[in-house]
This record gives structure tokens, C-alpha cells and sequence, in this order.
């Protein structure tokens, strides 16, 4: 784009677009696929990821999709406070999306934390206690073992089997803890969303304008490629930010609280660590960057 801009090498660079177009149109659209599948995934196995992504407070059956809103800043889990300020909704689109049934229900968050008898959902609390008893008994059974108590140790490992997948629940202080942080989930997920709808529509608008052997009149839409570099980056940072932050409080969900994951690893070996990958990163990248603007600067044929 910006060799046709400055108008060099333009052969080479709309042979260049195309491929990069193609290719880009191509792994977009396959992107929503994944991504739809992905989104099915969390609605069966991580209901709280899914209700902190779309801030749904009040679970119901046909859910809407939030296409786009803001946040009621005082908004709080249990409070009656709108949940947006303005939103713009897909009527539908998240049961569809969730289950792939249209009058499926979508637990809100409200649903999680404080149980929804109606709909089979266990509240927070009550999971809470049982993963205390889990606790309680796998300490037994360990005790029992050491002391060769196999009768004592053999009801203790009844119990906690039946309470084994409620086992991380008993780590937790407040039920409300179960739920992510529900502003950076959703504004993360509807950012990256966001940019992956744009990049659908700047490859489409490029080969389009390539097919109309207008690219290079078409200054806006060059110098917009250009300003979506960095926007690429950008979606798939956000879309780790969904995934790690989306799963809180959980290292592995609902057994292992991440304020339990642990190691013997010391602080000052991870220092060192995190410090020399940044400095080895931070290298390539200036690196990376000073090469890119020198081939930049000879053109394409001196490449």
C-alpha cells in the first residue's frame, strides 16, 4: 500500500495485495468459523467466561447478542442497576451462537453466582461448601493413609469422590469470586470481534477495488491498510486477553483456583526470566523494524 501510494514498484505491489488479500480474506472468514465453535465450547464448559464476556447479568432463554455498548460503571453482581448505559443487541444471536439453539438459555451472571433452581443451576455458595467437604475429606483420606487406617481412609475417599468436582470451589472466599473481571472480559471480546469484522471488510474492499483497477486512485483505502498493521497485533493480544483473563479465578476451571497454582520456583528466578525476554524481544523487534524500513526505503527491485 504505501509503495502504490508513493507510486513505485506498483506492479510488484498489487501482486503483493493480492496474495496478502487472498490469504487474509481467506483465514477471516475461517476465523469466524473457529470462532464460532469456540464460542459453543465456553457456553457447555465455562458459562462464567461466556456471561462475563457479552455482561449478562440475567440469564433467559433467546438471548441477544451485544453487537455493541457501554458498561454501567456501577453496575454490581446481585444489584437491580441497568447492566449498559446504551447497547446496540442481535436479537437471538447468543443462544444461537452458545448452544446453536435458538430458545436456548444463557445463564447471566447473577444466575452463577446466587443459583437458578428453575434452570438447574447450583449457586456459587452452596458449591463453596461442598468443595470444603472435598477438601476436608481428601485431607482425611491422606491422614488415614499415613496412619494405615485403610477402613477410615476408604470412606474418606467415598466422600470426596462424591464431592471431587466441586474440589476448587473450596478454595474460594465469596461466591461472587467465581465470576472474571466482567469489564476487561467484554470489552477485550467485542474489540477483537470488532477488528476481525473489519479486517473481513478491508480484504473484501481491496480485491474488490483491485478487480475495478482502482487501488491505486483509492488513497483513503491504501492509507487505511497501512493504520491496520498494528490493529492485527492488536486482536490477537486481545483474544489471549479474553482466554486468560476470561478464566479466572480458575488455572484449570473449577479444580484448581489460580491463587492456589503454585510453585517452588523463586521470585528472583522469574525476574530474570521475564527480563530477558523482553530484552531479547525488545532486540528482534528494533531489529525486525530497522530491516522492514530499509528495504522499505530501496523499493522493491533493490530488494
Amino acid at each position: 500500500a504505501w509503495f502504490l501510494l508513493k507510486g513505485r514498484d506498483t506492479l510488484l505491489a498489487k501482486k503483493s495485495i493480492v496474495v496478502g488479500a487472498t490469504f487474509g480474506l481467506i483465514t477471516s472468514i475461517f476465523l469466524i468459523l473457529t470462532g464460532d465453535e469456540s464460542a459453543h465450547q465456553v457456553a457447555l464448559h465455562q458459562p462464567t467466561k461466556l456471561a462475563s464476556m457479552e455482561a449478562i447479568y440475567d440469564g433467559q432463554k433467546r438471548e441477544s447478542l451485544i453487537a455493541i455498548g457501554e458498561l454501567n460503571p456501577d453496575k454490581e453482581i446481585g444489584d437491580k442497576k441497568d447492566d449498559f448505559l446504551w447497547k446496540i443487541e442481535i436479537p437471538y444471536a447468543l443462544s444461537i451462537l452458545g448452544y446453536h439453539k435458538i430458545d436456548a438459555f444463557v445463564a447471566g451472571i447473577d444466575d452463577l453466582v446466587y443459583g437458578n433452581p428453575k434452570m438447574g443451576i447450583e449457586s456459587a455458595s452452596s458449591k463453596i461448601k461442598k468443595g470444603k467437604i472435598a477438601i476436608e475429606a481428601l485431607k482425611t483420606y491422606k491422614q488415614a493413609k499415613k496412619d494405615n487406617d485403610m477402613p477410615k481412609a476408604k470412606e474418606a475417599l467415598a466422600k470426596f469422590r462424591t464431592y471431587e468436582k466441586y474440589f476448587g470451589y473450596g478454595y474460594l472466599k465469596n461466591p461472587k469470586d467465581i465470576i472474571p473481571p466482567i469489564a476487561i472480559s467484554f470489552y477485550s471480546f467485542h474489540i477483537m470481534v470488532g477488528l476481525g469484522t473489519w479486517f473481513l471488510v478491508l480484504f473484501g474492499l481491496v480485491l474488490w477495488f483491485i478487480k475495478k483497477d482502482k487501488l491505486e486512485t483509492s488513497k483513503t483505502l491504501l492509507y487505511l491498510a497501512i493504520f491496520s498493521i498494528p490493529l492485527g497485533y492488536l486482536a490477537g493480544e486481545l483474544g489471549w486477553v479474553v482466554a486468560e483473563v476470561g478464566r479466572q479465578p480458575w488455572a484449570i476451571f473449577e479444580m484448581l483456583p489460580t491463587g492456589m497454582a503454585t510453585s517452588q520456583i523463586s521470585t528472583t528466578s522469574v525476574q530474570i526470566t521475564f527480563w530477558l525476554f523482553v530484552l531479547i524481544f525488545t532486540a528482534l523487534l528494533i531489529s525486525e523494524i530497522k530491516i522492514m524500513l530499509t528495504q522499505i526505503k530501496n523499493g522493491i527491485k533493490e530488494a
